[in-house]
């Protein structure tokens, strides 16, 4: 099954092929460098919110398992 592609992805798409067809690459090239990095700092904020909230659901579940003895 193919993966759902993002809005940012067709975004990015955009932007290289802006890239392909600039003559002055550079400007380009900073805002695609800013959205791959602001990309990669949500995807690395939602893996430690997750890793997060699933530490805080065991440590209630021990909490209740406890309180039951």
């Amino acid at each position: 099954m193919a993966k759902r592609r993002e809005p940012v992805d067709d975004l990015l798409d955009a932007l290289l092929w802006m890239r392909r067809k600039a003559k002055k690459h550079e400007p380009v090239d900073k805002i695609i460098d800013a959205l791959v990095k602001m990309r990669r700092d949500a995807k690395e904020k939602l893996a430690a919110r997750k890793v997060k909230k699933r530490v805080r659901s065991k440590s209630k579940q021990t909490a209740r398992r406890s309180r039951r003895k």
